[in-house]
């Protein structure tokens, strides 16, 4: 990796846009004539047609809330776009890096034309760009951005560590994200939707079985229960579970390190069960199909 890609994403999008902008009510809408063209001017603003322009193909938003664009409609129908979106070339076209929500608002506020920055970005750098500016803005729901975060540590082979470094988070909060893909798949809508909150998401995790965690988070929506009722019960079922005996020995330290490593890597609970010398088995969770498909490929790529 170059030194400028070693940048921290976190830093932010100040580095991708120039230092000062035109008024966006002083420029005249005007449409380069290629994507070649505009790519030798690249501190320069461009006004691009907003429906021509392609989507991030990585972008790592799935849900765009249609009252919220339709209020960004209006306050750019009112204000101008205030902060011009970034393209890449794409054929003899462009396509958007970041700026998605503002060239939708773009094409409802009515605009023929919408100020952008081109960039020569690489395919490998779309998911990183997309992910940051939505991090910032705080524009994805927990499921997407744990989506996002599994993504770039597929691609680019980060442990949590590193991308949590890169996105300027604390491990702990890429962690806990990310573990909100374990649970099924209706709990991972209702956590897309906003039904349930991460608060109750993490409550719900402390359940293991895939039909406890389902249950939960029924009684969390049927009863409007707070994060902290679902924590509760979510402790009581857990305490109802068969303890380890008294006087039972607990792991061996390096089984406990090697479920850690394998549960980094995996995304995963991971068991490693000792059955004799030199011998054992080797237990991994899933909750879904795609879950499942996403450890298989994780195995195969080994």
């Amino acid at each position: 990796m170059t030194d400028t890609k070693k940048k921290k994403l976190g830093k932010g999008l100040g580095a991708l846009l120039p230092g000062t902008l035109p008024n966006p009510k002083e420029r005249k809408p005007q449409r380069p004539a290629k994507p070649e063209t505009a790519a030798q001017g690249q501190d320069r603003v461009l006004m691009l047609d907003p429906t021509a322009i392609g989507s991030n193909p990585k972008q790592p938003r799935r849900v765009f809330d249609e009252e919220a664009l339709q209020e960004l409609a209006e306050s750019i129908r009112r204000d101008g776009v205030q902060e011009p979106i970034i393209v890449r070339p794409a054929g003899e076209t462009y396509e958007i890096v970041c700026g998605e929500r503002r060239c939708r608002a773009a094409i409802m506020a009515g605009l023929d034309a919408i100020p952008a920055i081109c960039r020569d970005v690489a395919d490998s750098d779309m998911l990183k760009y997309g992910l940051i500016e939505n991090i910032q803005r705080e524009d994805l729901n927990a499921i997407e951005l744990a989506m996002a975060y599994r993504q770039l540590m597929d691609e680019y082979k980060w442990t949590q560590e590193q991308a949590a470094e890169e996105v300027g988070k604390k491990r702990a909060t890429v962690a806990n994200t990310v573990r909100l893909l374990q649970l099924p798949d209706v709990i991972q809508e209702q956590v897309a939707d906003g039904t349930l909150s991460m608060g109750h998401a993490r409550a719900i995790l402390a359940v293991e079985s895939a039909a406890a965690q389902l249950a939960l988070a029924r009684k969390i929506t049927d009863k409007g229960l707070s994060v902290r009722q679902a924590e509760q019960l979510a402790a009581r079922q857990t305490d109802k579970k068969p303890r380890q005996k008294e006087g039972a020995a607990p792991k061996p330290p390096h089984i406990m390190a090697l479920e850690d490593r394998l549960r980094r890597r995996l995304g995963a609970k991971v068991t490693v069960k000792e059955q004799g010398p030199g011998s054992g088995r080797i237990e991994i969770a899933y909750y879904s199909l795609d879950d499942l498909e996403r450890l298989l490929a994780l195995i195969a790529k080994n």
